[in-house]
């Protein structure tokens, strides 16, 4: 079986070793200050690490975790940190913890609390998730209920967006307006005797007899 280097083009090999050096890099040089700061919000990290190989051990678990989250930015390291500093809770945070706290809030519930709080949406999925739920939400569901229903209906039409295939409905201009041939057309006058009898445009046209 052909391996990753083995299938890729030579000329994309010194790009993507190049971008897997700035991971690397960021990784390295972040994780430290990283725990530095976990071990200031959560002071009994010492029970959590028996020895200094094991710390060591759960920096380079750290590192290699947020590469593979994709966490390659100080702005998504300070969001985590944030995060952590409004828990609640003592224990220090698991790499996949950590790496959750980093990606910040989903986006369904952004839009959700935008919802309740009747904000303007702020994209086509979100508004039309709103169409799909908001009366339920408002009406029938229990608080669990309503964030489920809201976030499959906003990662269907999510979806659906980011494919190209959600577009805006069209409406109706505020104001209406009278064409020439709306005019003409609204004049001629249909008699049943036109059509067959007892067919169903004869029997149209009778209604349309009755209401002159």
């Amino acid at each position: 079986m052909n391996t990753v280097t083995e299938v890729t083009p030579y000329a994309q090999r010194p790009k993507q070793a190049q971008q897997a050096a700035d991971l690397n890099d960021f990784a390295a040089q972040s994780i430290n200050r990283i725990f530095k700061e976990l071990c200031n919000i959560y002071p009994n990290w010492r029970a959590c690490f028996r020895d200094a190989d094991e710390l060591n051990l759960v920096k380079a678990s750290f590192a290699k975790g947020m590469i593979e989250n994709g966490i390659i930015s100080i702005a998504q390291v300070q969001c985590g940190l944030g995060k952590a500093r409004r828990q609640e809770s003592d224990f220090f945070p698991s790499v996949g913890k950590f790496c959750s706290w980093c990606q910040g809030e989903p986006k369904w519930q952004g839009a959700f609390c935008r919802m309740l709080n009747r904000i303007p949406a702020q994209s086509l999925a979100e508004k039309r998730a709103r169409q799909a739920t908001s009366w339920a939400i408002r009406n029938k569901l229990s608080a669990p209920e309503a964030e489920k229903k809201f976030k499959l209906a906003f990662e269907k039409y999510q979806g659906l967006e980011e494919q190209g295939l959600l577009t805006e409905l069209v409406q109706l201009p505020p104001i209406s307006y009278v064409t020439e041939f709306d005019k003409q057309r609204n004049s001629i006058t249909v008699r049943p005797e036109q059509f067959k009898a007892n067919s169903v445009f004869a029997r149209v046209a009778q209604k349309g007899v009755h209401h002159e």
